[in-house]
């Protein structure tokens, strides 16, 4: 049985580590989501900066011009910045996937692990019962049967 006691402590702590890698997947991805709305955010930003100088370029200054370039020129630095931040969060969601699948499978092994040595003890436990009703029935038919060595020859 202590094997049994090792092996279901073995099984609370790969659940323990299946849970702490589910919660970092979980953690990854909010990183990823707040950064992929940062990103809309910007570029959403720069799409209306566009239209709403294309409306008034006409009527602008060559200095309002060149700032405005420059203006689009740092906002589109902005969105590489954010790009890159957003595939660092992809491929820490990704990592943290693995980790979890990697202790999800453990886990998994551990329970089939488990099903098998009970189905192996039950087997044990029914013929040892399966054993000491045969002996019963065994000395019952040679007590009625008149052998007074009850069986054992």
């Amino acid at each position: 049985m202590s094997g049994m006691n090792g092996l279901e402590l073995a099984m609370t702590q790969a659940r323990d580590r299946r849970d702490a890698a589910a919660q970092g997947v979980a953690q990854a991805l909010q990183g990823w989501t707040a950064a992929k709305q940062q990103l809309d955010q910007l570029e959403s930003y720069a799409t209306e900066c566009t239209e709403r100088w294309a409306r008034q370029q006409a009527n602008c200054m060559p200095e309002i011009m060149r700032h405005h370039y420059q203006f689009m020129a740092r906002l589109t630095h902005a969105i590489g910045l954010q790009t890159g931040i957003v595939a660092d969060h992809g491929r820490q969601v990704e990592r943290v996937s693995v980790t979890l699948r990697a202790a999800e499978a453990r886990l998994e092994s551990l329970r089939q692990l488990h099903a098998t040595r009970q189905r192996s003890e039950q087997i044990t436990l029914e013929r040892r019962e399966q054993k000491q009703s045969d002996e019963r029935a065994a000395l019952q038919y040679s007590r009625r049967h008149g052998n007074p060595l009850g069986g054992l020859l």
